[in-house]
């Protein structure tokens, strides 16, 4: 008997055509890169698509800057969320300053509001920022590991996102891709004196997709536009 796993399309056509229909639905994602390779912005259109092309409410947190700087630049790309927020569609809860002896109380919070709201999406930008004053790799896993169990319990589709310093091929702290069921990669590449932008789906748990690298580019109102064919730079 064959089991068909149900699909949480991101709206990016080319993103769900790679990824066989979208995210298996109540997976965690993580969408890891470098400064400019669009990973807030493509998670965003994630949580923009889902509110507006299939009615899913989205929930975002944000380590590292402001909710108002941040819904001024996706004004840019014609996203509104202020509107969003508005119409009780997408939730935004804004933590810059994270300190280690608050993360537990911090989770609690999360849980509770998340719990109220009732997203089926929802959004963590960024790892990185979130365990910034962790010292130590065990530390680390310990967050991750709540952060897991408490996305687990919500059963949203998730993603999360993690910082991969310039010319580095880790992804992150090296700890987040134990804890998620699929990997995106955002990379920004010098070709021929330029900087060309490519992605990969390095993983997506018990599902097919295709391992491929794709072109894309950052296009105002249109987020991420991928190009239809591999790319071999």
């Amino acid at each position: 008997m064959s089991f068909e796993i149900d699909r949480v399309p991101t709206g990016v056509d080319e993103l769900d055509r790679i990824l066989n229909g979208g995210f298996p639905r109540g997976s965690i994602t993580l969408i890891a890169g470098g400064p400019g390779t669009g990973k807030t912005l493509t998670a965003l259109q994630f949580l923009y698509n889902g509110a507006v092309k299939y009615s899913e409410k989205g929930m975002l947190v944000i380590f590292n800057e402001s909710a108002q700087t941040l819904k001024q630049f996706t004004k840019t790309m014609g996203w509104d969320f202020d509107r969003l927020e508005g119409e009780d569609k997408v939730k935004i809860l804004d933590f810059m300053v994270v300190e280690r002896s608050g993360l537990e109380s911090m989770m609690d919070m999360i849980f509770e509001k998340a719990i109220s709201f009732s997203p089926q999406r929802l959004v963590i930008d960024s790892l990185t920022a979130l365990t910034m004053s962790l010292e130590r790799k065990d530390e680390i896993r310990v967050v991750l590991s709540i952060i897991h169990r408490l996305l687990r319990k919500l059963g949203c589709t998730s993603i999360v996102i993690s910082e991969t310093p310039w010319g580095v091929d880790s992804l992150g702290s090296g700890v987040e891709e134990f804890v998620v069921d699929g990997i995106i990669k955002l990379e920004l590449l010098p070709v021929k004196g330029e900087l060309k932008r490519r992605l990969a789906v390095v993983k997506m748990r018990g599902v097919g997709h295709e391992m491929k690298f794709y072109q894309y580019s950052i296009v105002p109102k249109d987020g991420i536009v991928i190009t239809p064919y591999p790319e071999v730079f």
